[in-house]
């Protein structure tokens, strides 16, 4: 009989179904050059080593990139950025992690890797579809909208500094199918100016590679789309003004036009009429 951790349910030793305990594991110094270094703004997250397998752990997996182990992780309710079990605090916001429900797989392949089927993750008061090898999500367009504004009510959204921007990276573009209704979805520039390009399907929702869910709502909470909605609103003022511009230059156009009609109602015409009228 395998012992299993009292924190996390980990199993604490080989042969269990239960993914590994990694309570127990402790930071690692940052002399040894084989540790995966940390995102930008994680310094103080653990660098781990798999417990099957001893290869190091990258932060916001679920699997060993080495032996594909399960490995108990944890994802955030408020930035839904991935922590191993047993992490107090989020490394990416902050925010004290909480507990999160897998209610099981669906029929739905993965369209990052397609590697494993889609479950239904509870993450707070949302439900995500995810998939347990490569943590990519798919988040339909209520509950994107719904976290969204959950996300700028809690940061406080406000107009100054700008949101930070996603590193861009030249990668193969890739056109993937949604995993509901098989059709290629769109790429877009997730607000049209954070730098995370998202895959859309306008029917069922949006897919997010790793990361990229962490760094929209990182753009959210610094104001990106409330900025973007500011400027669409300027924008369609400018754009109202030109047209009545537009109008009232039309306007101009048709009333000169009718009175340099020859013959009709141009003033010389009209004059000349006059002059030769009997009486």
């Amino acid at each position: 009989m395998v012992e299993t951790c009292p924190t996390c349910g980990g199993a604490r030793g080989p042969g269990s179904d239960r993914p590994p305990c990694l309570c127990e594991l402790s930071p690692m110094a940052p002399a040894e050059p084989e540790a995966p270094a940390a995102r930008s703004g994680e310094g103080h997250a653990k660098a781990l080593r798999c417990p099957s397998c001893g290869g190091w752990l990258e932060q916001g997996v679920r699997r060993c990139g080495y032996c594909r182990v399960e490995l108990a992780s944890v994802r955030c309710w408020r930035c839904f950025d991935l922590s191993f079990a047993g992490t107090t605090a989020c490394a990416s916001c902050g925010a004290t992690l909480g507990l999160e429900g897998d209610m099981g797989p669906t029929d739905d392949r993965c369209p990052g890797c397609a590697a494993d089927t889609l479950h239904v993750i509870v993450v707070g008061d949302h439900r995500i579809r995810e998939c347990p090898a490569c943590a990519g999500v798919m988040v339909d367009h209520d509950t994107l909208e719904r976290i969204t504004h959950a996300r700028e009510a809690e940061a406080g959204v406000r107009l100054t500094g700008g949101p930070r921007k996603a590193e861009l990276t030249i990668e193969p573009v890739r056109y993937r199918r949604c995993p509901t209704c098989a059709r290629v979805m769109t790429r877009r520039n997730f607000g049209r100016s954070s730098g995370v390009i998202v895959d859309v399907c306008k029917d069922h929702g949006v897919w997010f590679d790793p990361d990229e869910l962490t760094q929209v709502l990182d753009f959210v909470a610094s104001g990106g789309l409330e900025q973007r909605r500011q400027r669409d609103m300027d924008e369609a003022r400018l754009e109202l003004s030109r047209r009545r511009i537009d109008a009232m230059n039309e306007q101009m156009r048709a009333s000169r036009s009718v009175y340099e009609t020859p013959g009709v109602h141009s003033g010389g015409a009209l004059l000349g009429a006059l002059v030769g009228w009997s009486w």
